[in-house]
C-alpha cells in the first residue's frame, strides 16, 4: 500500500489535467462503485506496439477519464488497486511503474495482468469497477 500512497500526488495531477482538457466528443472513462479510492492503469495497442499508461485516481463513487477523444480500438485493458488492497486484474500482461506515473511502450517481460474490456468498437465507453 505504501507504493500507492506515493502515487497519489502524481495521479491527482494527471486527473486534474485530464478533466481540464476533456473534449466534448468521446472518451474512455473509468467509474467506481467501490468504497475506497482506486488507482488505475490502462493498456491498448497503438497499431505498432502495446502501450500501458497510469496512474489515474478514481474516487469512491466517482469517474475519471482515462483516454480523451474517440476510441480507435475494440479492446482496452485495465489494472486497478484500492487503498484497502482490492485488485481488479486479468490475464493480459502489461508493464507498470509502481512508484511513478508512466507511459510504457512494449509488453515484453511484463508481468502485471490487466483485464480485457471489449468496447464493441464504440467510440465512447464507460467501464465501472464494482466490489
Amino acid at each position: 500500500m505504501k507504493k500507492l500512497i506515493g502515487l497519489l500526488a502524481v495521479a491527482i495531477a494527471m486527473t486534474l489535467v485530464s478533466l481540464s482538457s476533456r473534449p466534448a466528443s468521446a472518451d474512455f472513462t473509468l467509474c467506481s462503485q467501490y468504497r475506497e479510492t482506486i488507482y488505475a492503469a490502462y493498456g491498448y495497442y497503438d497499431g505498432t506496439d502495446w502501450v500501458s499508461d497510469g496512474w489515474w485516481v478514481v474516487a469512491p463513487g466517482g469517474c475519471t477519464v482515462l483516454l480523451s477523444g474517440a476510441l480507435t480500438n475494440q479492446y482496452y485493458y485495465l489494472y486497478a488497486e484500492a487503498d484497502d488492497g482490492g485488485v481488479w486484474n486479468g490475464d493480459y500482461p502489461f508493464c507498470v511503474e509502481w512508484n511513478n506515473g508512466f507511459t510504457i511502450w512494449g509488453n515484453a517481460e511484463c508481468t502485471v495482468g490487466f483485464l480485457e474490456v471489449d468496447t464493441g468498437n464504440a467510440s465512447d465507453w464507460t467501464h465501472t469497477l464494482t466490489p
